[in-house]
């Protein structure tokens, strides 16, 4: 099975579905940013990694700011031409590039960051991050928490409706790995409907393990936000990392 191939066309709609509409999202992280930053956006880089087909960035720069998308995906990528010039995208592993500039912001929202499957990676990643941010920069990222992913693993299979095409998503667990199983019913130019099948992969680590790392990396955190109710606590499924570095 592969992953964003087919997917990719109904990606954009069911990610703001699923996590939160892309104007609260950009809202909540623009007043984040200001909060930490209290700068003309002209004057704010940001480096988005993970940044998928680059709706985010987009709204980023049409805010002001300067900001540069980063993705392992050829076709995410190619697909963000579509809303940032091919100049600001960058086609590269978050857990291991090297782009010989620092930037004021790095964000990975959207929890992109569970997309990486090992402990392992989730260092490297906060590695690069470090490296890659300034002094008194922000590095702000979510995920979805363990305590969601299996409810998720719970809950009946999800159903999407694009025209005449039927997207399922359903979640299961494994072993240690929480993979999306997403069936696309396409209506074909005969009438009949094509089934395709493709997976995406995701994982989660608690948050007092996460919180640990970031600070041996050298991280300040700043403060852990649900997005939906503000205070983190034990039945959180969607908790916002924003860290300094000092």
């Amino acid at each position: 099975m592969n992953t964003y191939n087919i997917f990719l066309e109904y990606y954009d709609t069911i990610v703001r579905w699923v996590n939160s509409p892309l104007d609260e999202e950009v809202t909540f992280l623009h007043e984040l940013i200001q909060k930490y930053i209290p700068n003309t956006p002209k004057n704010i880089s940001i480096l988005e990694t993970a940044c998928g087909t680059g709706v985010v960035a987009k709204e980023f720069q049409n805010l002001g700011y300067s900001i540069t998308g980063l993705d392992i995906n050829p076709r995410m990528l190619e697909k963000a031409k579509e809303n940032l010039d091919e100049k600001h995208l960058i086609l590269w592993d978050m857990t291991n590039f090297h782009l010989e500039k620092q930037f004021d912001v790095i964000l990975c929202n959207y929890n992109s960051i569970c997309h990486l499957l090992t402990w392992q990676e989730w260092q490297k990643f906060f590695e690069m991050a470090y490296i890659h941010l300034k002094t008194n920069g922000i590095f702000i990222f979510d995920i979805n928490t363990l305590f969601e992913f299996e409810n998720i693993t719970r809950e009946f299979a999800q159903f999407y409706t694009f025209g005449e095409d039927n997207v399922c998503l359903e979640m299961l667990k494994k072993e240690w790995i929480y993979e999306w199983i997403i069936k696309i019913f396409k209506k074909a130019a005969d009438g009949r409907y094509d089934l395709i099948t493709e997976k995406v992969r995701e994982n989660s680590f608690p948050i007092h393990m996460i919180k640990k790392e970031l600070k041996s990396k050298g991280f300040h955190i700043e403060e852990l936000l649900d997005f939906h109710y503000w205070e983190v606590n034990a039945e959180s499924e969607r908790v916002y990392f924003v860290m300094s570095k000092k």
